[in-house]
């Protein structure tokens, strides 16, 4: 089936930027002779004739079919030499060609290239070496990265986060008023528990950096960062290089008193340029002007009399290209740390004997949720293990808990679908067979959950409000949908118009912005209640209720019933029921029978930890 939604992706991609296609061929350029997989997204004023140029296209690409492997080649051979060669002017020139982003957001995996000396430090460590009648460069930077620090470096990316023009006036003390669009920016740092070099150099860079400790991944790490520090203010200015001072860039700016950096990072000034698509380019300049660097910075100087040199070269990029970065630096993968807290190993389950057998049959140093995916990829392989796979999952959700308390918002993701119903006439479960290809134009991230009362709920279903009289708790639910310039951003347009036909339409609060929230749709009523799937023989869940009338939704979720239970601390299973005698008018006195409820598939929400696993794992991700 790979073949078929590879088709089936590349099919509806073109639908939705036919000319993205020949935009990529026309990126990489008449003077690029290697065939890239992924091309260079370079300036048009880049000096494509320029020999060294044609040298990295022509030569260095040969056999290396993205710019990532490029950047991985020039690493190695940096990471075996005592001096850069013609290395860094190849970097230099790359940079120089790279494109200056718009705008960054969220978070960004990061690989360092080299670290060098500064060029005022290394012209008097030449002239040193000389009177030596030594003969060989040496630059010592490059040679401690190389040779200790380039298989165990903790830094592992950044995070950026848009800043509104007051904060970035204080910030600055009135100096930045926010013309360019800003971030406040934080490094990220991973700890590898058996790696004796990469703890020592975690705790060096903790005298140097003021880091927090992060109890848990955030939402789109993919990763058990164990803290963060080292913070900076990123927007687009004039390069500090000397050399090229008419280079824009995004500059990450650890300057500011306010930030709090040590010494040295409170010299440092970051520069990125966009190379490929997601994929960054960075060089590190620090101030060295002797005369300065005791003081605190001053906007005012000029950049010439901080002399700002080169101290290295590092990348950043977006997850697409995670896998193939893990693929090439797999000794800075980023891993599940070995003790991870009970919470990740422990089903929350009745008491009963299936309850402890599942419990018994988790794999050592996995978690649930590593569970939960082999259970949807056993679904996956085909019909004859199907049957099997949905069976152990209707068996976990019998032996799940009945959620109380749930609130807010909870990320949302696919198990497996069933072909149940008039779909049971298809020869194969169509709806779990297309959802890989389906997958990239959902914007679909999760669910709310609000308590609230018969009258908060009697506003949107009217007078049915009355048939949840005396229930112990009433939840108002919505279903959560992003904005991103993606496949998914026709869907987001589609549903922001369900206001026409009567369908309740809101807009997230500014706390709901910050958990990637755009709209709200699809609302739904929740108490608890047995569950109305006849093979579930009366379990107590958690009741999503769509179908009330004055809901107005939209077939075929007007016949839709979704049931809720806990097989972990913050992490749910839900199974999606859909009444398959569409002819009988709802009514919640009639037994639910009548409907034919049958299942669907199973879906799971998860707190922000169990999210990250989720990504980390590659459950349910492009």
């Amino acid at each position: 089936m790979g073949s078929l939604f590879d088709t089936l992706k590349s099919f509806f991609s073109s639908l939705y930027d036919p000319s993205k296609e020949k935009e990529d061929k026309k990126e990489s350029g008449p003077s690029d002779p290697v065939e890239l997989s992924r091309p260079f997204t370079l300036t048009d004023d880049c000096n494509r004739k320029d020999p060294l140029f044609r040298e990295i296209m022509e030569e260095d690409l040969k056999d290396r079919d993205t710019p990532l492997k490029l950047m991985k080649h020039y690493a190695d051979i940096l990471n075996k030499e005592t001096s850069h060669g013609n290395i860094d002017e190849k970097l230099d020139l790359l940079f120089l060609c790279g494109k200056t982003p718009d705008f960054l957001d969220g978070y960004y995996h990061g690989t360092t290239i080299s670290l060098k000396t500064g060029t005022d430090s290394q012209d008097i460590l030449d002239e040193l070496l000389k009177n030596l009648n030594l003969n060989e460069a040496i630059d010592p930077l490059q040679i401690f990265y190389g040779r200790l620090l380039s298989t165990t470096s903790p830094w592992a990316g950044k995070n950026f986060k848009k800043l509104n023009a007051k904060k970035l006036s204080e910030l600055t003390e009135g100096f930045d008023r926010g013309e360019e669009t800003s971030c406040l920016g934080i490094n990220s740092f991973r700890k590898d528990n058996k790696n004796f070099i990469n703890n020592i150099a975690g705790q060096v860079l903790s005298e140097i950096i003021d880091m927090e400790g992060v109890p848990g991944p955030e939402t789109k790490q993919r990763s058990w960062i164990y803290a963060k520090g080292g913070l900076f203010i990123a927007n687009r200015q004039k390069s500090v290089d000397p050399e090229h001072p008419e280079k824009e860039v995004i500059a990450l700016n650890y300057r500011w008193k306010s930030l709090g950096n040590k010494f040295p990072n409170r010299l440092l000034v970051d520069e990125i340029v966009e190379i490929a698509k997601g994929l960054f380019l960075g060089k590190l300049y620090y101030a060295t002007a002797l005369h300065y660097i005791t003081g605190n910075y001053n906007p005012d100087i000029k950049k010439e009399d901080y002399k700002y040199r080169g101290f290295g070269y590092f990348l950043l990029m977006d997850d697409s290209w995670l896998h193939e970065k893990n693929t090439l630096f797999p000794e800075l993968t980023y891993t599940l740390e070995d003790n991870l807290p009970e919470k990740f190993g422990t089903f929350q389950l009745i008491d009963s004997p299936e309850s402890k057998e599942i419990q018994e049959g988790l794999k050592k140093g996995e978690t649930v949720l590593h569970y939960l995916r082999e259970l949807s990829e056993g679904v996956k392989e085909g019909e004859a293990s199907e049957e099997k796979y949905f069976k152990k999952i209707h068996e976990l959700f019998m032996c799940g808990q009945r959620p109380d308390n749930i609130q807010g918002f909870v990320n949302g993701g696919v198990v497996a679908f069933k072909s149940s119903g008039f779909l049971e006439k298809l020869d194969n479960n169509i709806l779990n067979d297309l959802w890989p290809a389906i997958r990239p134009f959902s914007p679909w991230t999760g669910k709310t959950f609000t308590n609230t009362s018969l009258e908060g709920i009697r506003k949107y279903i009217g007078n049915d409000a009355d048939y949840y009289k005396g229930r112990e708790s009433i939840i108002l639910g919505t279903n959560t949908y992003r904005k991103d310039l993606d496949l998914s951003l026709p869907a987001t347009a589609f549903i922001e118009q369900l206001d026409k036909i009567g369908m309740v339409v809101e807009y997230s609060d500014e706390k709901e912005k910050d958990e990637d929230i755009y709209v709200k749709s699809f609302f739904f009523i929740a108490t608890n209640s047995q569950s109305v799937n006849p093979e579930c023989e009366g379990k107590e869940v958690l009741q999503f209720n769509y179908r009330w009338p004055e809901f107005h939704t939209m077939p075929p979720d007007h016949l839709c019933i979704d049931e809720l239970v806990r097989i972990a601390e913050g992490l749910y299973i839900g199974q999606l029921l859909y009444a398959t005698d569409p002819k009988i008018e709802y009514s919640p006195e009639k037994d639910p029978s009548v409907y034919k409820y049958q299942n669907f598939g199973y879906f799971m929400l998860m707190d922000e930890e169990w999210h990250a696993i989720k990504e980390f794992i590659a459950f349910d991700t492009e």
